[in-house]
């Protein structure tokens, strides 16, 4: 082979590599049930509190899991205003995964209420939320 063959084959890998693959894997992602996202998500996960934001264009999922076992899913859709509203009532009454749907204990909701507040700070989008406990009130 000549040096042109070799760094046409080299270029050729790097871009199925870098853009193709990912393409595909995205691709095969959104198509997965939802049973199976969660599962993802959970493997995914590599700290005791993750973030997972799926996007559907204005609309999508932010899934918060905690410990690698716990999930609260948060549905939401960009405002006007191109802010994140977080379409749940009370968006932490119950854990969503796993399927026993166990309420969350005092510590939970106080973790979760802080990881949201921090998640969007960091955020670069604004996110809105119903927070009943904002005031140490629930509903």
């Amino acid at each position: 082979m000549i040096p042109d063959q070799i760094s046409f084959l080299v270029i050729l890998i790097l871009i199925f590599g870098i853009i193709i693959l990912p393409l595909v894997n995205r691709w095969q992602f959104k198509r997965l049930p939802d049973n199976q996202k969660v599962l993802t998500i959970m493997k995914q996960a590599d700290k005791l509190v993750y973030w997972k934001n799926i996007s559907d264009g204005r609309t999508g999922n932010l899934f918060f899991v905690k410990n690698k076992r716990k999930i609260l899913v948060y549905p939401w859709y960009i405002d006007e205003r191109g802010r994140m509203v977080i379409t749940k009532k009370n968006p932490f009454d119950h854990w969503d995964y796993p399927e026993d749907k166990a309420p969350l204990s005092e510590e939970e909701i106080k973790q979760a209420r802080n990881e949201l507040y921090a998640y969007s700070k960091k955020s670069s989008v604004k996110i809105i939320f119903n927070d009943p406990f904002k005031e140490n009130k629930a509903k």
